[in-house]
């Protein structure tokens, strides 16, 4: 083979590529973006008219604050809480041989035991309120101190669950990943979500039960992977923002003056075509997945919401996704649905012939 037909098949080999490589990944765009896209101009292109977007230079529009996109995490020293720790003397810290209590307060001071990762210190301190509940039983000699270690630890414990429901790098990953909006969501995804936000839920309001460290990481590990709350909370506010635009621009069509007598020209039957094509068969879908997910998790992120120990600023990030940014899509995606109700009784068809 002489060197131009091998830069010849190197070049194919190029293409076939980056052919692929656009295939896969749609020029950089999720595949709703390029939906909304297509959506806007195919009704471009049957209008013959530019596709702007002018929903903020309308007054009434501009009124009205729509979600963003990107998602903002508060910083981790924002929220991590400051665990006092109760101080012990060294008299008293060999009186304690006959518990293992000693044992668990050699571990955590340690070079690795002082920068323990938040589900690690949970499991931490879970265990010594469980050493020191059975070094009272076994030592009524210290079982003042003992005791007094136990409400300290009793009265700190929450704040400790607090860090790792907002500072480990799993639930950060899950409620604000910014790389991905939904095309369809599993059961499996939703439930695995559900139990995960559950079962942290239920390390708040069971702080005696038993805790398995290999199950709690499971937990994290399937919030961080499925990251469901980062992409429903990034698709309402694409879909917020997409479809109050799309409707602005339609407002501003004299669509209804098309329609003589009240018969629809032919091109408001295009445009019918193109508003099933994309809303119903690929935009609507989407739409209802995510109030699938929303109505699932909803009732997971209030209660969360209503922990005082966590920090404000993550319970107001969970309030303002939950209910704020919610709403806005829920009513873009209404105002946008009665625009074409409207228009299509106005010229007698019906978006389903």
């Amino acid at each position: 083979m002489n060197r131009l037909a091998l830069a010849n098949l190197r070049s194919v080999h190029l293409c076939l590529i980056l052919q692929l490589t656009l295939t896969l990944f749609g020029c950089g765009k999720n595949n709703l973006e390029k939906t909304f896209d297509d959506y806007q101009q195919r009704l471009a292109n049957v209008l013959d008219t530019p596709f702007v977007d002018t929903s903020f230079s309308n007054p009434q529009a501009h009124s009205l604050t729509l979600p963003s996109t990107t998602l903002r995490y508060p910083s981790i020293r924002e929220l991590t809480t400051t665990i006092e720790v109760p101080l012990i003397d060294v008299k008293q810290f060999f009186a304690l041989d006959r518990c293992d209590v000693n044992v668990l307060i050699a571990q955590r001071n340690t070079p690795l035991g002082r920068t323990q990762l938040p589900s690690v210190r949970y499991i931490y301190e879970h265990k010594m309120l469980a050493s020191l509940a059975r070094c009272s039983k076994l030592m009524p000699k210290h079982r003042a101190n003992l005791n007094q270690w136990i409400s300290q630890k009793q009265t700190v414990l929450p704040f400790v669950w607090a860090n790792l429901v907002q500072t480990s790098k799993e639930t950060i990953n899950a409620f604000s990943n910014n790389s991905a909006f939904i095309s369809s969501v599993s059961a499996t995804d939703i439930q695995q979500t559900q139990s995960a936000l559950t079962y942290l839920l239920h390390l708040k309001t069971t702080p005696q039960a038993p805790i398995s460290a290999k199950e709690l990481e499971r937990n994290l590990e399937q919030l961080a992977k499925i990251h469901l709350p980062a992409k429903t909370w990034r698709t309402q506010a694409l879909m917020a923002k997409e479809l109050t635009s799309t409707t602005t621009w339609l407002k501003q069509q004299p669509l209804f003056e098309q329609c003589p007598n009240g018969q629809a020209s032919q091109q408001i039957t295009y445009l019918k075509n193109v508003f099933t094509l994309f809303f119903i068969e690929k935009i609507q879908p989407v739409g209802s997945d995510l109030n699938r997910v929303h109505y699932t998790l909803s009732p997971l992120y209030k209660t969360l919401s209503e922990q005082t120990e966590l920090h404000t600023s993550f319970r107001r990030l969970l309030n303002e996704q939950n209910t704020t940014s919610f709403s806005a899509y829920q009513r873009a995606m209404k105002e946008h649905v009665l625009f074409w109700q409207q228009l299509f009784k106005h010229c007698s068809i019906s978006p389903h012939t």
